[in-house]
C-alpha cells in the first residue's frame, strides 16, 4: 500500500507553521492562501501570483518548500485541506461564480473555463507512474471489478464498456451487495478500481477494504489526497475539481474522472496494441448493420377494405 502523509497534517497547517521562516515574497502568498484557500487557487499561478503581490517563481518556490508537485499540486493540496463550512445553498450545489442573474452566454463561458482546467489540472497533477502500474494490472488481471456509487457509477459503467470491447474481463458495480460479493471472489492477480470523487462514500471503502482483504490490487480514482480511499487504495490516481465554478465536487468532478479513465483505457490499449486493433475491428464489424440505419418496419402495411 502506498504511503501517505497523514491527514491530520495538512498543507494549511503547514503553512502557518512555516509562514514566519519563509521570505517576504514567499510569505505573502502563503498568507494570501491562508486568507481565503479557495479563492486563492481557484485561478492560474499568474492570478496567485498577483492577488499576493509576489510573482509565479516565488509560488514555485513555495511549493518546493511544501513538497508538492508545481502549482497543480498545491491546488489539490489546499482544495483537499480548506474548510467547506459557511458556503450558501446555491454556492455548494450551484456555483460562487455563477449568479442566478448572469446571462446564458456568461454562464457557458464560465462552465466552459471550468472543464478545461479542470482537465488540464488533472493532465498536469496526475502520477503517470501510478496510470502505468494500474494499466499493467488490469493487462495482467484475471478480473478487473469497477465500483462507483450514484453518479460515480456512470464513469465505472463508461470504463467497463471501453476496457469490455477490447477484451479485458471486466464488470461494473453499482449496488454494495453486488459489489462486496464480486469483492469477496477476489484475489492475487485480480484489480479492483473504485471510482469516488469525495473518497469518503461508505460503501465505495467497504468493497475496496473487501478486494485488498482478498489479495486484489486496488485503485482508486479520487479527488482527495488524504481521503480513506486514498489511505486504502495500492494506486491512486487524482483529479482536480473546479471547485470555484462547482462547488458540489461530485458533479464538478465528471469531466476529470473520464480524463482518468480515458488515460487508463489508453495505457491499456497501448500495452495491447495488436489484439486490441484486431479487437475493434471485429466489434465494430459485428454492429454495422445496426448504426446509421433506419429500423426497418414491424408493422404491416395498410390494406385497403374489400368491398
Amino acid at each position: 500500500m502506498a504511503q501517505r502523509s497523514a491527514p491530520e497534517r495538512g498543507v494549511l497547517g503547514d503553512l502557518r507553521r512555516m509562514a514566519p521562516e519563509l521570505p517576504t515574497s514567499v510569505r505573502s502568498i502563503a498568507e494570501q492562501l491562508l486568507a481565503d484557500p479557495v479563492a486563492g487557487v481557484s485561478g492560474t499561478i499568474h492570478d496567485l501570483a498577483a492577488a499576493s503581490g509576489s510573482s509565479p517563481s516565488a509560488v514555485s518556490r513555495l511549493c518546493r518548500r511544501l513538497g508538492v508537485d508545481g502549482y497543480p499540486g498545491l491546488r489539490i493540496a489546499v482544495l483537499a485541506d480548506a474548510p467547506r463550512s459557511g458556503a450558501s445553498a446555491w454556492e455548494l450545489d450551484v456555483s460562487r461564480t455563477i449568479s442566478p442573474e448572469d446571462s446564458l452566454e456568461d454562464v457557458a463561458r464560465v462552465l466552459g473555463a471550468a472543464q478545461a482546467r479542470a482537465v488540464q489540472d488533472t493532465l498536469a497533477g496526475l502520477d503517470l507512474a501510478a496510470v502505468r502500474a494500474a494499466a499493467d494490472r488490469i493487462v495482467a488481471a484475471r478480473r478487473v471489478h469497477v465500483f462507483g456509487v450514484s453518479g460515480s457509477s456512470v464513469m465505472g459503467t463508461e470504463l467497463q464498456i471501453r476496457l469490455h470491447r477490447i477484451g479485458i474481463p471486466v464488470w461494473s458495480h453499482a449496488d454494495v451487495h453486488e459489489g462486496l460479493t464480486a469483492a469477496a471472489l477476489l484475489g492475487p492477480g485480480d484489480v479492483a478500481l473504485a471510482i469516488s470523487a469525495t473518497g469518503t462514500t461508505v460503501e465505495t471503502l467497504e468493497v475496496v477494504r473487501c478486494a485488498a482483504a482478498h489479495g486484489a490490487t486496488t485503485v482508486a480514482v479520487t479527488g482527495v489526497r488524504t481521503s480513506p480511499l486514498a489511505d486504502l487504495a495500492d494506486h491512486v490516481l487524482l483529479t482536480v475539481t473546479e471547485e470555484t465554478t462547482f462547488r458540489a465536487g461530485p458533479l464538478a468532478a465528471r469531466f476529470s474522472e473520464l480524463t482518468v479513465i480515458e488515460l487508463v483505457y489508453l495505457a491499456v490499449a497501448q500495452q495491447t496494441a495488436e489484439r486490441t486493433t484486431e479487437l475493434l475491428e471485429a466489434t465494430a464489424e459485428a454492429v454495422h448493420g445496426h448504426t446509421g440505419r433506419t429500423s426497418p418496419r414491424t408493422t404491416r402495411p395498410r390494406t385497403t377494405p374489400t368491398p
